[in-house]
């Protein structure tokens, strides 16, 4: 018996690391609403996001490019790993452009509501909510 409980012990320690690689990705075509500084929270009139994200490695990837408002908007995550990456949120730096041009570079931000199940939106705010973005999902994958 005591062989058995340690062979059940030694089986989960080395398998955690396989747990701990919580991996995810989001695709969306339908944005909700772009906030920017001065013009409040504008609908979108077409967009694509992607999301992926890698728990265990704090690796990820966040992309979205839509138009609202009369102009065109991304939104990019940029250096990984990000500074924290949960099941549900992403924190990092980030660039944000307006008709292609920088208006906020390397802000601080997050990505949240990430665990949503499709039909249900997630959002993105940087730090005081003075850039953002909203999009519903329309495919998710987790692994």
């Amino acid at each position: 018996m005591k062989s058995l409980r340690s062979l059940v012990v030694t089986a989960l320690f080395l398998s955690f690391p396989a747990l701990a690689a919580d991996v995810h990705g989001i695709w969306s075509s339908r944005g909700l609403f772009v906030k920017d500084n001065g013009a409040g929270s504008l609908p979108v009139t077409s967009s694509n996001a992607i999301v992926s994200w890698n728990v265990a490695t704090r690796a990820a990837f966040v992309n979205f490019h839509g138009f609202a408002g009369g102009n065109e908007y991304d939104f990019e995550l940029v250096g990984s790993p990000a500074s924290t990456v949960t099941a549900y949120d992403i924190t990092g730096l980030w660039n944000v452009r307006r008709n292609g041009v920088l208006v906020c570079g390397g802000c601080t931000g997050s990505a949240y509501g990430l665990n949503v199940p499709v039909g249900v939106y997630f959002k993105f705010y940087t730090t005081g909510e003075v850039y953002g973005f909203g999009a519903y999902v329309d495919a998710r994958k987790d692994y």
